[in-house]
């Protein structure tokens, strides 16, 4: 009993100290890009010297997958949430309409991202979206409970839309990497009109492309439509 009352206290203080790398981690990318990251300049940020580092990350690659669950928790959690308001405020829809705005909201939540959290969304897109091995096999691998747990609740969408008939039988994983990959590729529309100030925006974008896809799913055009209007009506009255 000793010995459990003195492991855990130590295992927190572990836990903490490991978070609060992170938290440094995190805002010196989001103040000076993934370039600045090293394990000195975190350590000097802390006050420490950077061999204390290694007992909580075995390396820069540790600490940098670290930051990618972090980040890829943080709009996990956000979408859980934004997932459950959607469900308490869509009871009165049919299933099939219901099914299919879950997913054009979805849509419009992802593409917003870069502005509601954009330091959460900068990591979660890098880590994500960069052809590049960013970090060694072992560091991506302790990473992959939490990507899956993501990609499973964004993957259900299409599950509960083919099982209330709003879609045809398809493969949900490709649909589900299909959809995302689209929306991600909106979300560029952003600097875009750096450029082009006449660009659409990604919001502006998002509704067409869910359709363009659903369509391909089977969707009928009056359903997705539907599922739109409700959409709207639902931001309408949250506004």
């Amino acid at each position: 009993m000793n010995v459990v009352h003195e492991f855990i206290p130590h295992a927190r203080q572990k836990d903490i100290k490991a978070e609060a790398l992170v938290d440094t981690a995190m805002a010196l990318i989001a103040k000076e890009g993934l370039e600045a990251l090293t394990l000195a300049r975190v350590a000097k940020e802390l006050g420490l010297v950077t061999t204390a580092i290694y007992r909580y990350f075995a390396s820069k690659d540790a600490l940098l997958a670290a930051l990618h669950r972090r980040a890829i928790h943080t709009v996990h959690e956000r979408f859980r949430s934004e997932l459950q308001r959607w469900d308490e405020r869509s009871k009165r829809m049919s299933d099939d309409t219901r099914a299919l705005a879950k997913i054009v909201a979805t849509a419009r939540f992802y593409v917003s991202l870069p502005e509601k959290m954009p330091e959460a969304f900068r990591l979660f897109a890098l880590m994500l979206a960069d052809p590049r091995p960013l970090v060694d096999d072992e560091s991506a691998i302790a990473s992959i409970p939490v990507v899956a747990g993501f990609i499973g609740d964004a993957s259900g969408l299409f599950v509960e839309a083919e099982r209330v008939k709003a879609i045809e039988p398809g493969m949900q994983l490709a649909r589900t990497a299909m959809f995302w990959a689209t929306l991600h590729g909106l979300t560029q529309l952003a600097k875009l009109r750096r450029l082009a100030p006449e660009s659409p925006t990604p919001l502006a974008v998002a509704d067409q492309a869910t359709l363009t896809l659903l369509r391909g799913m089977g969707a009928t055009d009056v359903g997705i439509r539907r599922a739109i209007r409700a959409v709207d009506k639902l931001t309408e009255a949250s506004a």
